[in-house]
């Protein structure tokens, strides 16, 4: 069957992409960029304060999504790098420079999957439509998907942070089925997460098709009858 609407998940399905966060080297190149901005500490002193921040955004967010589990709760990044920088007197666009310095650091690549955005292409020419649905920091992504070409790519975009539910909470997949005004009977979920993506299209009724990739970790022992797997993505060209 051709499908009318096609909900894309990003890293990983559309995007291969290599992030690493750990290593004391990263923090410390870190901390050198917050200086640009004003702040001045020592990478371990940064990641410390990062990661209390991260936990308290997330408990900030919960607040205001009592009907969201907390596991699923989303926090905004860009709020971070705010309140990182908020005894040096930085604004918003500056934190948000901040961010981007910080996500270029820790990436080590970036690049369309194969055959992703031919594929893309192709299925918009032939009248469907395609959409983002994606588990990403707005303050990262919105500038890697031009990066990649991707934007211009998706009739509608919806990030997990900015709408403060991850995958795969099945409120997060309503309210993408309802703001891209999409029937469910002829659309379609493709990620290469067995559960944020498999499941969490799985729980809303809406089928799946399963793109194995490194970035998916250990390979399902099965998957629903309403999910398919396919080896590259120009094999959706074939529904």
């Amino acid at each position: 069957m051709q499908f009318r609407d096609y909900l894309f998940d990003l890293y990983g399905t559309l995007a291969d992409v290599c992030t690493d966060e750990s290593p004391a080297a990263f923090w410390d190149g870190a901390a050198k960029d917050a200086e640009a901005f004003g702040m001045r500490c020592t990478g371990a002193a940064l990641r410390e304060a990062y990661l209390t921040l991260c936990a308290d955004e997330t408990r900030l967010r919960g607040l205001t999504l009592p009907v969201v589990p907390t596991e699923y709760v989303e926090p905004e990044l860009l709020h971070v790098f705010r309140r990182l920088l908020a005894d040096s007197g930085a604004n918003e666009a500056h934190a948000a420079a901040f961010a981007t310095a910080f996500r270029k650091r820790s990436t080590r690549w970036l690049r369309p999957m194969p055959h992703a955005l031919e594929t893309l292409d192709a299925l918009r020419a032939r009248g469907a439509r395609t959409f983002l649905l994606s588990n990403a920091q707005s303050c990262f992504t919105r500038g890697e998907l031009d990066a990649l070409g991707l934007t211009s790519r998706f009739d509608g975009i919806l990030l997990s942070s900015e709408a403060g539910i991850k995958k795969p909470c099945d409120i997060l997949f309503e309210l993408a089925l309802m703001q891209f005004d999409v029937d469910r009977r002829r659309a379609v979920m493709v990620g290469n997460d067995a559960v944020a993506d498999i499941g969490g299209a799985t729980a809303v009724r809406l089928k799946s098709v399963y793109y194995h990739t490194w970035q998916s970790g250990k390979r399902p022992d099965a998957l629903p009858k309403t999910c398919r797997e396919i080896a590259d993505l120009a094999e959706l060209l074939r529904d």
